[in-house]
């Protein structure tokens, strides 16, 4: 159970490492639908490499999920405008005793 209503669905795929050929293909497994909370606005975030980029979609998990950076999100909202790409940033929220409650993938 999430501290904060899941209403909206994102659906992930898992990047398959293990099948590039070396001709610069990606291979994505089959796409995984989660409840998210998906907050659309822009945002200044820091990216892996310490670089402040502007974020325009803010999607929240439940606990700890397995999603990552190499992953391929996709977030469709009531009008019907879809957003697919990969994360800037991935934070996570823990509580007092340390567990994570809420994971925030940034688009």
């Amino acid at each position: 159970m999430a501290i904060i209503p899941l209403k909206q669905k994102a659906i992930v795929r898992k990047y398959i490492a293990d099948s590039n050929d070396g001709w610069a293909t990606d291979d994505y497994a089959s796409p995984v639908e989660y409840a998210v909370r998906a907050t659309e606005r822009f945002e200044v975030v820091t990216n892996q490499l310490g670089e402040e980029v502007t974020a325009s979609l803010k999607l929240m998990f439940d606990k700890m999920p397995d999603v990552g950076y190499d992953d391929m999100y996709s977030y469709t909202n009531e009008l019907g405008h879809t957003i697919e790409r990969k994360p800037i940033s991935i934070k996570y929220t823990r509580m007092i005793n340390g567990k994570a409650t809420l994971t925030s993938v940034f688009l």
